[in-house]
C-alpha cells in the first residue's frame, strides 16, 4: 500500500511539475508587473480579483477586461500562486505616423571618431591617446573656449601654444585632461584625432500625441557609424523628407531610402530632446498631418503570431503593406527586441526587397491596435526584421501623465 502510495505522489509531482515549467505557466511567471486590460492568460488557473472577492475559475483563456484599477493574483489550480499583476484602467492612444523624415543631431562641442598619427622628428606620436582619451570621448571647451563645431575646435588647438586642457565629457561623467599637441609636417598644431560635429540621415516617425505633441521616431538611437556609440545631442531636429529612389537590400547588404531633406533648422518640423535605444523623440512644431488616425497602444503581451501591416513611406506617399508577425518574445520590462515580422506585400518587396535602412520606425498595427515599430532587418533575409514592442517605446520617450 506504502509502495502505491509514493507511486502516486511521485506521479503527481511529476505532472505538476510538469504543468510548471509549460510554456503556459512560463508565459504568466514572464508577465509584467502592470499590464493593460485585454490581456489574454492561456493557463489553467484562477484568477482572483482581490479588490471584488468575486473568483473566476476558467481551464481555457481569460481575458481580464474588467478589472482595471485592481491587484490580480494568477494561481496554478488555485492553489499555487504564479504572479500578480495590476491592472492598469489608462489607456493610452496616439496618431500613427509612417512619414519619412530627415535626422538632423548636433553634439555639445565635438565628438572622437578616431585616432591618427602625428610624425614628428623624435617619432610618430598621438597626443589624443597620450592623454587617454577614447573614442566616443566629446570635447566641449578648449582652454575654457566653448566648441561650436570641429571647424572652431581646429581654430582653438591652432591657436592654443600647444599645451591645453580639454574639457570633455564620457557616459555622462564630465572630466578635464592635460595635453601638449604636436605639429604636423605643415607645421599646424593637432590633437591626433578625428572629430565629428553632427550626423544626419533618413528615417521614419512612428507615431505621435494629439494633446501634447510629443513624438516617438525609429525604434532605435542614433549612433556614431564610426564608434557605433549613442550620440548625446546638445541639440537636434527634424525635417520633411522627400525619398526619391530605394537601393534595394539582398546579398548580405542593407538596402537604403535615398531622399533629400534640409539640413537647415529653419526647415524644423519637431525638435529632437532625447536620443535612446528606444529611438529618439521630441516635440513636433510644424507638422500638419491631413488625415489624422488616432489608435490604442497595444499592450506588449497581446502580440501574437499572425497578420499586420506597417504604415511606411517609400515612394513619396505613406502607404499601408501587409506583413506576418512571425515570432513574439515575452518580456516582463522594456527590451528593444520584441518581435519579428515578415514582409508579405508584394509591392513593397517588389520596390525595396523587404526592409531598408530608412524605414526604422515604421509602425506596426494589429488588430487594429499599435503593436510595434520596426527597428532592424536581417542582412541574409531582408524580407525579415526586428521590431520594438510599442508599449515599451511609447514608456520610455513620450510624457507620463
Amino acid at each position: 500500500m506504502k509502495r502505491v502510495f509514493r507511486m502516486v505522489t511521485a506521479l503527481f509531482a511529476l505532472v505538476l511539475l510538469g504543468w510548471f515549467f509549460s510554456p503556459h505557466v512560463y508565459g504568466v511567471l514572464h508577465l509584467p508587473d502592470a499590464v493593460n486590460p485585454g490581456v489574454d492568460f492561456s493557463a489553467p488557473a484562477i484568477v482572483t480579483q482581490t479588490q471584488s472577492a468575486r473568483f473566476v475559475r476558467e481551464s481555457g483563456d481569460e481575458r481580464l477586461t474588467d478589472a482595471a484599477n485592481q491587484s490580480v493574483t494568477i494561481s496554478l489550480f488555485g492553489v499555487l500562486p504564479l504572479k500578480s499583476v495590476t491592472v492598469a484602467s489608462k489607456v493610452r492612444s496616439v496618431n500613427l505616423s509612417g512619414v519619412a523624415v530627415g535626422v538632423i543631431l548636433k553634439t555639445e562641442g565635438v565628438q572622437i571618431v578616431g585616432f591618427d598619427r602625428i610624425e614628428t622628428a623624435s617619432g610618430t606620436v598621438c597626443p589624443a591617446i597620450s592623454a587617454g582619451l577614447r573614442e566616443g570621448d566629446m570635447i566641449s571647451a578648449v582652454n575654457g573656449e566653448p566648441v561650436a563645431d570641429a571647424k572652431s575646435f581646429s581654430k582653438l588647438c591652432e591657436t592654443s601654444g600647444g599645451r591645453c586642457t580639454l574639457s570633455c565629457m564620457r557616459e555622462g561623467e564630465r572630466f578635464s585632461v592635460q595635453v601638449e599637441l604636436k605639429p604636423d609636417a605643415n607645421g599646424v598644431l593637432r590633437l591626433g584625432a578625428w572629430v565629428r560635429d553632427s550626423t544626419s540621415g533618413i528615417g521614419t516617425l512612428s507615431f505621435y500625441e494629439q494633446d501634447t505633441s510629443a513624438y516617438a521616431a525609429l525604434g532605435h538611437g542614433v549612433t556614431d557609424v564610426d564608434t557605433q556609440k549613442l550620440i548625446a545631442p546638445a541639440s537636434g531636429f527634424l525635417t520633411a523628407a522627400d525619398v526619391v529612389y530605394v537601393r534595394k537590400g539582398g546579398g548580405g547588404a542593407a538596402g537604403e531610402l535615398i531622399g533629400h531633406f534640409s539640413l537647415d533648422e529653419k526647415d524644423a518640423i519637431a525638435t529632437v530632446d532625447r536620443n535612446t535605444s528606444f529611438g529618439i523623440s521630441g516635440t513636433l512644431t510644424a507638422f500638419h498631418d491631413p488625415e489624422p488616425q488616432s489608435v490604442q497602444i497595444a499592450p506588449a503581451s497581446a502580440a501574437h503570431k499572425g497578420e499586420a501591416y506597417i504604415l511606411s513611406t517609400v515612394d513619396g506617399e505613406t502607404k499601408a503593406y501587409s506583413v506576418r508577425v512571425i515570432r513574439v518574445d515575452v518580456q516582463s520590462s522594456p527590451e528593444t527586441q520584441g518581435m519579428m515580422i515578415e514582409i508579405t506585400d508584394p509591392e513593397l518587396l517588389d520596390k525595396t526587397g523587404g526592409i531598408v535602412q530608412g524605414m526604422s520606425g515604421s509602425p506596426v498595427v494589429q488588430d487594429g491596435r499599435l503593436v510595434g515599430v520596426v527597428t532592424h532587418v536581417f542582412l541574409s533575409r531582408p524580407a525579415r526584421g526586428y521590431c520594438l514592442y510599442a508599449e515599451w517605446m511609447a514608456d520610455e520617450l513620450l510624457p507620463t501623465g
